[in-house]
């Protein structure tokens, strides 16, 4: 079938079925070329999907696509793949601080020559600089922060020249003003003729937007003019917040708390004389509940490596843990055991796709092997990509956890065949799961709908007032700091620039 002139794609009763569940329900759009064409929905409802089948990575069971004989489409993940192009073999997590330096991870520069063979010198400037990630160039890739990791994810993808650019939750991650840069940058790329299609929650759609799909759980599904669009926040999951102090009692282990949980002073961090910290002085006491914010390459992700334990340069600096100085016999599992954690970039070390170990099993097995309750259940030893035989009691406290976030349905589910928001929550519960006395979580709402962003932070403050847990919370976003809320620490360019508690406090 020939399309219209002025479309690149066009879609007639698409959908899409995985084993007895339907996903998506009978579709029909057209994307014209040089539009903006945004897909939003509630977290399940098959916008990662679509948009593969949009790029012509995967194939509809129902329904047609068809492509302009023109067509090249490029898709930017939401995950980027940056650990499996570094080489790097990590067998815990922590390692990978351990392997900044060394010489087989590829900078920024080495990376996007490697990816993009053949980049013009003059093209390969004037987009690290749209970007501003120029000063980044001869950085390690995996020494970068999540909203440099995602630019720099978009600057492979616009140095490929695509007509169709394809973006899977693009400002996730992205402070407000990295934010309006790319917004600047996908409407220069709309004006020259470039076909947008992006994924976003219906807070952030772009004003250049043309047509905005909504998707539901349900099926249904409605295209709309961008200025026709109304925000919705409707009860996507209709999930009513199960937690009581009763039970949230009965299932929090007992712990005894450290009065100095963190404690840091004059700390400074490099990476080949290059300081990403500069005279941190920093006091965590038990109990207290800190929001950790700053633009993108501020230091926030170095500064929590220190917190979990994680960077090797906390021994050579004067930080106390838990009450005990670090370098004073303490071993990093003893740290660990006392710390729940979440992070974007934890999610990328669970989708390494690589094959495991499975005890109850008693083979190695593919990845796809690990369920939901497997991820679940990894946190309670701080485990990454695998999990070791448990016991009863503990298969059923991961379990009450899963109902507390309303996820019990997925107990069974491959990890990897779940859609992000629903791996997202997981791994919220995996750093909940041992009732842990510190709570470190970065970023932790990303690839959630409304409703499951407000389910959270309800459940989170009402696990600070049972638990009496100290939280270290970073997010750049307003409307997801919970009221839990007692400090606020600020970075800038790796340095201290507010540090005191809220008002009121």
């Amino acid at each position: 079938m020939q399309i219209d002139a002025g479309n690149i794609i066009e879609v007639k009763k698409l959908g899409y079925r995985v084993r007895n569940r339907k996903i998506l329900h009978n579709l029909n759009f057209a994307i014209g070329r040089g539009e903006a064409f945004v897909i939003t929905g509630p977290s399940g409802s098959g916008k990662t999907i679509l948009a593969e089948i949009l790029a012509g990575n995967v194939l509809s069971t129902e329904g047609q696509v068809w492509f302009d004989e023109n067509f090249e489409a490029l898709m930017v993940s939401q995950q980027d793949r940056f650990v499996t192009a570094s080489g790097i073999r990590v067998s815990y997590y922590s390692q990978r601080y351990e392997s900044l330096n060394e010489e087989g991870i590829p900078t920024l520069t080495e990376y996007l020559h490697r990816t993009v063979p053949g980049i013009q010198p003059e093209n390969f400037l004037n987009i690290l600089k749209e970007l501003e990630i120029e000063s980044l160039a001869k950085r390690k890739i995996l020494s970068l922060s999540n909203g440099e990791r995602k630019r720099v994810q978009i600057a492979e993808a616009l140095l490929q020249n695509p007509n169709v650019l394809i973006l899977d939750q693009p400002f996730t991650g992205l402070d407000v003003q990295s934010r309006e840069i790319l917004v600047r940058i996908l409407e220069r790329q709309k004006k020259s003729g470039i076909s947008l299609v992006i994924i976003s929650d219906e807070f952030h759609i772009p004003p250049f937007t043309d047509y905005v799909l909504s998707l539901a759980l349900n099926g249904e599904s409605q295209l709309v003019r961008k200025e026709n669009f109304q925000h919705s926040k409707q009860d996507y999951l209709n999930i009513a917040l199960r937690a009581n102090h009763e039970f949230l009692s009965e299932i929090a282990e007992v712990q005894s708390p450290s009065h100095l949980v963190v404690q840091m002073k004059d700390v400074t961090i490099s990476y080949r004389g290059e300081k990403v910290l500069q005279n941190i002085s920093w006091t965590v006491l038990s109990g207290d509940r800190w929001l950790l914010y700053g633009p993108n390459g501020a230091g926030k992700t170095t500064l929590l490596s220190l917190v979990s334990a994680d960077n090797p340069q906390g021994y050579s600096n004067d930080i106390v843990l838990f009450d005990r100085k670090r370098g004073s016999g303490e071993s990093i599992w003893e740290i660990k055991k006392k710390i729940g954690f979440v992070s974007p970039e934890l999610h990328h070390y669970f989708l390494r796709r690589k094959s495991i170990y499975k005890p109850a099993a008693g083979e190695v097995v593919s990845y796809n092997g690990l369920s939901c309750l497997d991820v679940v259940l990894s946190g309670l030893k701080d485990e990454v990509g695998f999990t070791t035989l448990r016991s009863k009691l503990e298969v059923e406290l991961a379990r009450k956890w899963m109902y507390l976030m309303g996820l019990e349905h997925l107990e069974k589910t491959s990890f990897l065949q779940s859609s992000l928001g629903e791996q997202r929550n997981i791994l919220l519960v995996r750093a909940l799961v041992k009732s842990p006395e510190l709570l470190i979580l970065d970023e932790p709402c990303q690839g959630m709908d409304y409703v499951q962003i407000q389910h959270f932070i309800s459940l989170l403050d009402l696990i600070c007032s049972v638990q009496h847990t100290t939280l270290i919370y970073v997010t750049h976003r307003a409307e997801e700091i919970p009221a839990c809320i007692t400090h606020e620490l600020a970075l800038e360019k790796g340095c201290v620039v507010k540090n005191s508690p809220l008002k009121g406090n």
